[in-house]
Order: C-alpha cells, then structure tokens, then sequence
C-alpha cells in the first residue's frame, strides 16, 4: 500500500461564530476608550493670563490657589509676541470653574516688604503661587492681565471708588490709608501722573459703611500722622496711628461752617489740599485785586500770603514781582515795589457772587479816603515771613498816594514796623544830640568855682567872728555861737579847694567831659544813618569776577 493511497484529503469547514479570545483585547479597548473619556470629561478649562514677568513662575510646579486651596496648575510660560511680558497657559480644576469671571484676579505671590508690611514669607520654602480672586461678573472669561501686586482691595468689595486728584509736592503711594478722625477707611488703589496737566491722580476705595460719609462738601486732605496747633490756649500735639506716622495718607470730613451735602453714590472727583487749613484757601471764587507800592525792603513776603484786617483773613498776595510796563528800573531808588493783594468778599461777610464786587470795591474806595491803609508786618520773628495788614492810620504819611497802577487801584501804604522804630530813634537820637550838654558842663564849672571863692571869704569871716565872740562876757551865747561856727567851718571845709568832696565833685565833672567827648562820634553816626545800632556800619567787599586763567 503506498504513501498516497493511505492519506486522506483535508476537510475545510467554516467557524460558526467569533472566537472567544477576541473579548480581551475588545473589553481593553474599551477600557481604554472609557479612562481617555473620563479623563477628558474630568479636566478643568484652560486659562491664559498675562504677566509682566515670569519671576517665580515654572511651568508644570506652580500652583494656582485661593485661600491656600489649590484650584489649578501652570502648564506653559512662553513670551509673548511683543516681548513686552510673558503668557502664562494654566489649567483650572473643573469643580472650580464657576471662579473664572470676566473680574476674577491673578497675582504672583511672593515674599514683599513694604509699608503695609511684610507679606509671603510661607512662599521662602513651598515656592512662589498665583493667588486667584474671584470676581462678582455673571460672565465667563477664560483670559486675564495678571496685576503685578495683591490688589489693596479685594474684587467684590463693597464700597465706593472715587478719584483724587493733586498737584501737592507730597506723593501717595499704592497702599495708603485714608482715614476719618483716626479710622481707616479705605486706600489709594491706583496712583497716575498725568504729564501734560502735571497733576497726580489717585484711584481710592472707600469701604462700606464708611461710605456714606462722602458727600458732595466733603474736603480731602494730605496727613503726616504728627498736628502741631498753637492758640492762646497753649500747643495742642496730635498724633495719628502709627502707619500714618511712618506712610502717611489722607484723612476728609466735612467743614463745621458748610452742610453736609448730597450722598456721593458715584465715581467722583475731589481735591487733595496739602493741609486742613489750605481747605479754607481756595473756596472763594470771586475777589478784588488791588496794589501796594513799597519803598521798604519785601524781603519775606511771599505769593500767598495772608492778607489781614485786625487779625482776619480777607485775602492773600497774589505776585511780588516786578514785571509791570510801569517798573522800568528796579536800581532807581525812587521806584516803589508794587504787590498785587485780592481781598475775598466772602471772607468778610459778603455772598461770595460776581455781582457784589462792585459793591465791595465802592466800600473799599470809600474805607481809602477815611485813612485805610497797608503796611508789612513780620508774622514770624524765626523765618522773617511777613504779611499785609490793613488798618486805619490818618497820623502817618503813606508813601505814595496814586490812584491807579497798571490798571488796578492802590491802597496806600506806611512804613513797616521795623523801619518806624528806626525812624522813632533817630527823632530820639537828633534830640539828644541838639542838647547844649557843653554848655551845661562849662556853667556847672563856673558856678563850683564860684562856690569855692565864695566858701573861702565865709571861712574868713567865721574866723573873725570868731576872735570877736572870744572877747564876750556872755560865755552861754559865746558857746552856742561857737558850735554853730564850727559846724559851719567844717561844711566850708568839705567844700573847699583840696577837700574829698571838692575833689570828687571836680572828678565827676570830668568823667562827664570825658562821656560827651566819647559820645560825639556816636550822636554824629547816628545822625548820618538811624539804623547803624542793629545793622553793621561795615561795609561788604564786594567779590570781583575773574576771567578763566587769572590769578
């Protein structure tokens, strides 16, 4: 039997269903597709937010958090296409979602120190985070500015956001408190200097229920912490909290002599004065200008100082420069320094409105012709600052009595206190110099030379007297005599050439001689210049320019 012959041909049969193997790798599959769905399905939005600067910031380690609770993760920081800052792409956890809102925040938290203190020093061991504030929108945002510092006030906040404006040398900071009578009650948020008005711009934020202290006559001004006030009381020292000592701020109230005023329920602007007492400065919108021409030295009076009447304030100055078409040549000694003053209706009683000027200046005009005058006077001994007074005086001569100068009326004006002293001792100072003091010594002279003549032709005849009572029977009456003449030869005797007394009374007049003789110099000095007792008689040499190369 062959090979062939024992084979039998193979039989193909169909399979009648899939092979239970192939429920592995499908049910992997699946399992697969399912982890990938809910994977997916399970991941937060992604966020971008801009930064200036990505110090602090890794991608796949920083965190986002809220109240120290993560709620998503950096995942890329790239520059952005200007290379003005960076981007940075985060992802946020889905269950936190809900906080992505077109206001919602984000800041860099790191380790700072400034005047609200020290803040992120936890950030010195776990590492730098991005803190998120969620905000009160109703619309979603998935793409935010990142602020380069914690916001001063929270989004949400409630309160009120007003605008502050000043042109005050004094600069506020991000941080600042404001405060009413010591309480803090909000901050400055944002701080802009507007270049072409020159004048800074503040964002503040009063907080609820302190705002409804704003009104429409509330007045804003710059604090330093520390209030010196004198009064004839005595010195009141005031002093704030100690962050207003060491940062500053600003503190507001309403003026006692103003109402309250409307709510501020809106965005408003105020003014920021530099002190409480420069509200008072500016409130008054209408005014009268007039001139004082000085022949005296203005030294000390500066633009805007007070212009009184006794002892109120009805204005201020307004220049002390001489640039006027009429002041050709200030060396002349007979020009006359002009000051232009406003005086203020409403500072003395008057409504404060346009149409009663014309009615102040007729008063004024007719206070002129009853001797109103202006002088300078010192306010302040230790700066030398002076101001205007305004006071009635028909005794003393003004210095000039023009009616007009440059197109305003002037007031006339007396010599300053200082220089009326001088005057008043050169009167004194002439007085005593006409005084025929030579002519008194020379006749007291010639009246003790007589005298003593005189003395010695009483001595003479008491001697006499003498040897004729010694001849008298009557030794009672003889006695009696005797010791009035005695007495009396002694008063000769004190008074007589060579005695003590004739020899001091001889000494006194010439130390008298000797004083006139000292004193002859000083009344010609003082009759020549009056002022030479206070001011120094020497005289200054003055300093000669040299040229590049002398010697």
């Amino acid at each position: 039997m062959s090979i062939e012959e024992k084979s039998s041909p193979a039989q193909i049969m169909p399979l009648k269903s899939i092979s239970i193997i192939w429920l592995v790798p499908i049910i992997a599959v699946l399992i697969g597709v399912w982890m990938v769905y809910f994977h997916l399905s399970s991941l937060g939005p992604v966020i971008v937010v801009n930064f200036k600067t990505a110090e602090g910031v890794e991608a796949g380690k920083t965190k986002i958090k809220i109240k120290n609770v993560e709620v998503g993760l950096v995942e890329s920081v790239e520059l952005n296409d200007n290379l003005e800052g960076v981007v940075v792409t985060a992802r946020i956890h889905k269950q936190d979602q809900h906080l992505l809102k077109k206001d919602t925040e984000f800041w860099v938290v790191r380790p700072r120190i400034g005047k609200g203190g020290i803040s992120g020093l936890g950030t010195l061991f776990s590492g730098a985070y991005i803190e998120l504030a969620p905000g009160r929108s109703t619309e979603e945002h998935y793409e935010f500015i990142g602020l380069d510092s914690e916001p001063v006030t929270p989004a949400g906040t409630p309160g009120l956001h007003i605008t502050l404006e000043s042109s005050g040398y004094q600069a506020l900071q991000v941080g600042d408190p404001i405060l009413y009578h010591g309480i803090d009650v909000g901050r400055i948020e944002h701080v802009h200097f507007n270049t072409q008005e020159r004048t800074v711009y503040y964002n503040a934020f009063i907080e609820s229920p302190y705002d409804r202290l704003i009104t429409t006559n509330t007045k804003f001004w710059e604090m330093s912490g520390i209030e010196i006030e004198t009064s004839a009381d005595g010195i009141r020292f005031q002093t704030g909290t100690l962050e207003a000592i060491i940062a500053g701020g600003v503190t507001f109230d309403v003026p006692k002599d103003l109402p309250r005023g409307e709510l501020v329920t809106g965005r408003e602007y105020f003014v920021i004065y530099p002190n409480k007492d420069a509200i008072n400065e500016n409130r008054y919108k209408h005014a009268l200008h007039f001139i004082l021409l000085f022949r005296d030295s203005i030294r000390g009076l500066k633009a805007g100082a007070p212009v009184e009447y006794r002892g109120i304030k009805i204005g201020a100055v307004i220049r002390t420069d001489v640039n006027y078409p009429e002041i050709t040549n200030v060396l002349d000694q007979n020009t006359l320094i002009p000051v232009m003053i406003m005086v203020e209706p409403g500072r003395m009683g008057f409504e404060d409105e346009e149409d009663i000027l014309p009615v102040v200046d007729e008063k004024i005009s007719a206070l002129l012709e009853k001797g109103l005058k202006g002088s300078l006077v010192t306010g302040n001994l230790l700066t030398g600052s002076k101001y205007i007074e305004l006071r009635f005086d028909e005794d003393e001569d003004e210095i000039v009595s023009l009616a007009s100068f440059s197109g305003y009326s002037v007031i006339p004006t007396l010599e300053n206190q200082f220089e009326q002293i001088i005057s008043k001792a050169s009167k004194l100072m002439n007085k005593v110099n006409d005084l025929p003091l030579d002519s008194v010594v020379t006749n007291v002279d010639s009246s003790l030379q007589q005298l003593t003549v005189t003395l010695k032709e009483f001595q003479n005849i008491a001697a006499q007297l003498e040897i004729m009572l010694k001849q008298s029977t009557d030794q009672n009456l003889v006695g009696s005599i005797q010791d009035a003449l005695e007495n009396f030869k002694q008063l000769t005797a004190d008074f007589s050439e060579g005695s003590l007394t004739h020899g001091e009374l001889q000494a006194s007049l010439r130390h008298m001689k000797k004083v006139l003789a000292e004193l002859e110099p000083l009344l010609f000095q003082l009759n020549q210049k009056p002022n030479s007792l206070i001011f120094s008689n020497q005289k200054n040499i003055d300093i000669e320019p040299k040229g590049k190369g002398t010697e």
